[in-house]
């Protein structure tokens, strides 16, 4: 049983992280882009709240349903690159 919940954490721990793969947009185009994603996604008739300078809020209908839509702008941390050894000995 323990080998069982050793593996099931391992497992875990190796796929929390999933590789992303960033698309370039091209220089004044992220307008475009997003306008794009909002319009594919049958995003229409919305309400707007300005939570804060970088946050907006927005409540549109979508399939007849209420839903809740945020673009927040945050700036960007670089992170460092941590590498976690895993030995395993049987």
């Amino acid at each position: 049983m323990k080998v069982i919940l050793f593996l099931y954490l391992l497992f875990l721990s190796v796929y929390a992280n999933k590789p992303r793969i960033w698309s370039r947009i091209p220089k004044f185009y992220v307008d475009t882009r997003v306008k794009y994603f909002i319009n594919n996604r049958g995003i229409t008739d919305c309400f707007e709240f300005k939570e804060s300078e970088n946050n907006l809020l927005l409540k549109c209908w979508k399939n007849n349903k209420l839903t809740d839509v945020s673009i927040m702008i945050e700036p960007g941390k670089r992170k460092k690159n941590r590498f976690h050894g895993l030995t395993i000995s049987i």
